[in-house]
């Protein structure tokens, strides 16, 4: 069975709740993360989160999510490679809407997958079961 490409790639046009500054571009996304990946996500994570022995619910979400996105993102554009690099925004909505994103893009690559990977049913006619 050959795999779907392990990317999706869209468009991002998103208001800051903030500034209202409009943030566009297209980005591309790593949808399935490999050992490796998985490794790097929890190291950065644990680096965001500063390991804290009592992290807030907030730090360990926002560790999280940044995370993911410096993990997943493959291709941006430059004012994401600024702000994913030093956190500066005042726009959190933008980072939070990106991650959502790439969550969709890596269910409809699962989705993807699972459809490849389903046997076709084939059927007769129309016989019902029963008839």
């Amino acid at each position: 069975m050959n795999l779907p490409k392990n990317e999706k790639t869209f468009m991002f046009s998103v208001a800051g709740d903030v500034t209202g500054h409009k943030y566009e571009g297209q980005f591309t996304t790593k949808c399935a993360l490999s050992m490796s990946d998985k490794r790097i996500l929890e190291i950065e994570q644990s680096r965001l989160s500063m390991d804290l022995l009592n992290p807030t619910d907030n730090l360990v979400a926002i560790a999280r999510v940044v995370a993911n996105l410096r993990v997943r993102i493959q291709k941006s554009p430059d004012w994401f490679d600024q702000i994913i690099a030093n956190l500066d925004i005042l726009d959190d909505n933008i980072i939070f809407e990106l991650y959502g994103e790439c969550l969709t893009a890596s269910e409809e690559w699962k989705s993807e997958l699972k459809k490849k990977s389903q046997p076709e049913v084939k059927t007769e006619g129309n016989l019902q079961a029963g008839s």
